[in-house]
């Protein structure tokens, strides 16, 4: 049977997740729209609801979960979208709840194998696990001269920007330091996308020749990532969770400069340039990305790659899970 004929049939799910959470909202709300186009009932929630099984979403801003779902005498569904804690404080709880969470769960979803790794070390043992990709938001087309010419960027060099919160953990400062002496000498510029983390960070980006585009809205950021010749995704070290980042480059079929931290290079797998996370590593990766054939070619390679996480695909995955396990 399909995932669509089972799920016609199948009994309505509550995606739990909380509304604090805007990078887990946004993920359940898409996937109920493209559930719904599959004709399974799966509505946000901020708590589980009478008469829907439970698809928990576990995320360190929505920790819920760790205290709500083991006390359930249904099966239930969890996706664990943070698989460490960034704050010390919560590790304590999560080394407690999170194994007996995950025994519990009829099924447990993680977003890449180096997150599914980072549950084993962690002594973390399912009852099962299964590794289904995020999916990749939908970017309208942009006419990419006329959104350049919009936001102000210069026609005669490549644009590279570095999108999502600015802070530390993203080399932003390694960023502009690495991009300086070419944007000084003409050969590119770079635009941070996104609110920043960091203090000083527009005076810091104009000394090295680069600008801020600060608090974008949805729509300018993703117009900003789509008009680019190139996306940098960067961090110092990954805990395993989700690249948004990267999803988006992939989606609006932009070429990447990533460091090999985390999930990374599994999820680019050969559509991005993958660099060290120094200086000095980034800047090579940058001068490699003044070349405009190495730009077509990792731009191929991106939107070659993007189908794999189309919402649909995503979609058709998690309703064969719930049809398995939740009779959903």
């Amino acid at each position: 049977m399909t995932a669509r004929a089972a799920a016609a049939n199948g009994a309505p799910i509550a995606g739990v997740r909380a509304d604090a959470s805007l990078g887990v909202a946004t993920y359940v709300d898409e996937l109920a729209r493209a559930l719904a186009l599959l004709g399974v009932d799966y509505r946000p929630a901020a708590r589980p609801l009478p008469d829907r099984a439970a698809h928990f979403h576990l995320v360190n801003s929505s920790r819920a979960p760790l205290w709500r779902a083991p006390l359930r005498a249904e099966p239930f569904a969890l996706t664990i979208h943070d698989v460490l804690p960034r704050a010390r404080a919560l590790r304590p709880a999560y080394r407690i709840a999170l194994p007996l969470l995950a025994r519990r769960a009829a099924v447990t979803v993680v977003h890449s194998r180096f997150a599914a790794g980072l549950l084993a070390r962690a002594g973390v043992v399912p009852r099962r696990l299964e590794v289904v990709p995020h999916a990749t938001p939908t970017f309208e087309p942009v006419e990419r001269s006329a959104a350049r010419r919009a936001l102000g960027w210069p026609a005669d060099r490549p644009v590279l920007v570095l999108p999502g919160v600015l802070k530390p953990a993203k080399l932003v400062r390694e960023a502009l330091a690495a991009a300086a002496p070419l944007s000084r000498a003409g050969r590119l510029a770079l635009v941070l996308v996104g609110p920043a983390r960091l203090p000083r960070l527009e005076a810091q980006a104009r000394a090295a020749g680069a600008s801020v585009l600060a608090a974008p809205s949805t729509q300018e950021y993703r117009r900003a990532v789509a008009a680019s010749d190139g996306v940098l995704v960067l961090r110092a070290r990954s805990v395993g969770e989700t690249n948004g980042p990267l999803l988006d480059a992939l989606a609006a079929g932009r070429p990447v400069l990533a460091t090999a931290t985390g999930s990374i290079p599994e999820v680019a797998d050969g559509a991005a340039r993958l660099c060290e996370a120094t200086v000095e590593g980034i800047r090579r990766g940058l001068e490699a990305m003044c070349d405009p054939d190495e730009r077509a070619r990792l731009a191929a390679q991106a939107s070659v790659r993007a189908a794999a996480y189309r919402p649909d695909a995503v979609a058709q995955a998690h309703a064969a899970l719930f049809a398995e396990v939740l009779d959903a």
